[in-house]
């Protein structure tokens, strides 16, 4: 029996100092994560959004069906973010 298996990846980064785009990524965390917890991670994007925050989600077709796979969660700040970074499998 296969059971269906989430893996999500998780940079943390700031802005290089002087420049408005560049990034430095400070630190890459790789964990296997339910399926509840993914639901949440991507329903909780409102809610950042209404924190001032900027969210942007990107949609790809995997072999779960059409799901997000990436998310950038940007501070209010605008000097650091996350990327969140979702593969799915059948293990």
């Amino acid at each position: 029996m296969t059971y269906p298996t989430i893996t999500l990846t998780k940079l943390s980064q700031t802005r290089k100092p002087g420049t408005k785009t560049a990034w430095v990524t400070n630190q890459t965390e790789v964990r296997e994560i339910s399926e509840a917890q993914y639901n949440n991670t991507v329903d909780a994007c409102p809610f950042f959004r209404r924190m001032g925050g900027s969210e942007t989600l990107t949609h790809e077709y995997t072999s779960w069906g059409y799901k997000v796979t990436r998310i950038i969660s940007t501070r209010p700040d605008r000097n650091a973010r996350s990327i969140f970074k979702f593969t799915f499998k059948y293990s």
